[in-house]
């Protein structure tokens, strides 16, 4: 085996290529000065709040990754002639079978109408779908009891006027 290197000149050293740099396993970071981190003034135990401090309001904006909630405003206060109308109109309804539908429902139609005008006036003021709802209550029992009344009135002169002399003298 020959060697193609010529040798150095003398009282030099040996001339050797340059080997590359060995892979670092880990990147190098450059590392920062140190700089002395000085702790938060922290507020003296029992002492006043100045006059003039006002809080800070929070940000506009949620931190990333927090639920952002859209503002609900506060309910509207329901009107109590609304619910009347509606208990009484539920009232006509439930208690068919005894004189009481008829008073409870002329009640909740008038309390319904009340109740629409108070609600149409201030729009601050809800419950204008339990006054509808006591409304249709109150006209639909007031109807049935008007159409139970003239049926009763017409069979009794027509039906009853002819049969009631046969029932009777016997």
């Amino acid at each position: 085996m020959s060697d193609n290197r010529t040798p150095p000149p003398a009282g030099e050293p040996p001339r050797t290529p340059p080997r590359p740099p060995a892979p670092a396993a880990f990147p190098v970071v450059p590392t920062l000065p140190a700089y002395p981190v000085q702790p938060a003034p922290q507020p003296a135990q029992n002492q006043p709040v100045p006059p003039s401090y006002t809080p800070t309001t929070p940000p506009a904006y949620a931190p990333y990754g927090a639920p952002v909630y859209p503002a609900v405003p506060a309910p509207r206060p329901t009107s109590g002639l609304a619910i009347t109308s509606l208990i009484c109109g539920i009232a006509g309804v439930v208690l068919v079978w005894a004189i009481i539908p008829v008073l409870a429902s002329i009640a909740a139609v008038i309390t319904g109408h009340i109740a629409l005008g108070q609600t149409r006036r201030d729009p601050g003021i809800g419950g204008r779908g339990m006054a509808i709802a006591g409304l249709i209550l109150g006209y639909a029992m007031i109807a049935i009891a008007a159409f139970t009344l003239i049926g009763f009135i017409i069979s009794f002169l027509f039906v009853g006027a002819f049969s009631l002399p046969f029932i009777f003298s016997r």
